[in-house]
């Protein structure tokens, strides 16, 4: 499987970059990379409080078990 995103994400900035480009669509791609990056940035945040969720769970069982 080719990675898609990274692709879209590298076109995006490719395209902020060439001056060649019209403007309007040179800010529409740099809208969709901060659309993209909070969207990253949430489920970073996500996946990290989950992470924290369960190590705690695991460290109350253990301290259950003593």
């Amino acid at each position: 499987m080719t990675d898609k995103l990274g692709t879209y994400i590298t076109r995006l900035m490719t395209t902020i970059l060439d001056f060649k480009e019209d403007e309007f669509v040179r800010d529409l791609a740099m809208s969709e990379l901060k659309r993209l990056n909070v969207d990253i940035e949430e489920f970073i945040r996500k996946q990290y409080q989950e992470d924290e969720e369960e190590t705690k769970t695991e460290k109350t069982l253990l301290q259950e078990d003593k």
